[in-house]
């Protein structure tokens, strides 16, 4: 085995830093080891808070707000048809307002899939 002498960096922090078997070397080692244990009981409980949140928010609340908005589109298209229909002359409740609410819907309808076809969807 060859021996290297030590070189004088080494010199100096040899005396400024505790030895390895010190008590004042296990005191650190140990806080050390107590803080990383922590971290990573730390990260892993971060982790299952993540995971629940994200599995709440794909089962409960996505799926509620998109039932929320599809009604809200539903009665803002119904009130536009009203008022489009009595516009031209058509009272609520008639026969005439409800043909003139079911064209209207049946042009939506077109526009929809003539903009998905534009798009390439569907």
């Amino acid at each position: 085995m060859i021996r290297r002498r030590a070189s004088a960096h080494t010199q100096y922090w040899r005396g400024r830093l505790p030895p390895v078997g010190s008590s004042r070397g296990k005191t650190w080692a140990e806080a050390l080891a107590s803080v990383h244990e922590c971290g990573n009981q730390v990260a892993w409980a971060a982790a299952a808070v993540s995971a629940l949140l994200f599995f709440y928010t794909a089962v409960c609340a996505f799926p509620n707000a998109r039932r929320g908005a599809l009604e809200q589109e539903r009665a803002m298209v119904e009130q536009e048809s009203r008022a489009f229909c009595e516009k031209h002359g058509m009272p609520f409740g008639t026969h005439e307002h409800t043909v003139c609410a079911e064209d209207l819907m049946e042009i939506r309808a077109n526009e929809r899939q003539r903009t998905l076809d534009e798009l390439g969807i569907f």
